[in-house]
């Protein structure tokens, strides 16, 4: 899965190379340095926050003309320090839940408006002529002849 924000940006970004469709073969690499013509190639998929030390003596191994490593290199042990599944995950899980909630709200005031509507103030927007026959009261005369004392 390629990402346009991960890229291989500097030294110690951890990447995956695939071999082609169909082929189900892959291997993963970590840069010495910033490698952007592999931008949108090679899915970055974490980097390097602790044992430089080891990265550059891996960096030192002799390669031979295919640049791959003359001894074997083997990674005996990784912390993974930040599960990305889990922080997506729980940030997903809050939007649902904020989203669920905020529909409710949302029924819950047409609900609202619609038992509003039927206890009567629906009889002026469906009859404005029962409107204007009923009957007001003039407290007084001049502004505000509505309102009772």
């Amino acid at each position: 899965e390629l990402d346009s924000r991960l890229l291989h940006s500097g030294r110690g970004v951890l990447s995956m190379a695939n071999s082609g469709p169909n082929t189900n073969g892959s291997q993963f690499f970590i840069t010495f340095k910033a490698v952007p013509h592999l931008n949108n190639k090679h899915t970055v998929f974490g980097s390097v926050v602790g044992g430089m030390e080891t990265i550059q003596k891996v960096e030192q191994e002799p390669s031979d003309s295919t640049d791959r490593p003359v001894g074997d290199i083997r990674i005996l042990d990784t912390i993974v320090f930040i599960n990305p599944f889990e922080t997506d995950l729980k940030a997903y899980l809050e939007e649902q839940a904020d989203k669920e909630e905020a529909e409710k709200k949302e029924k819950a005031l047409k609900r609202k408006r619609e038992s509003e509507d039927a206890e009567g103030g629906k009889d002026w927007f469906s009859n404005p002529a029962a409107a204007a026959t009923s009957k007001t009261t003039a407290y007084k005369d001049g502004v505000g002849k509505y309102i009772a004392p």
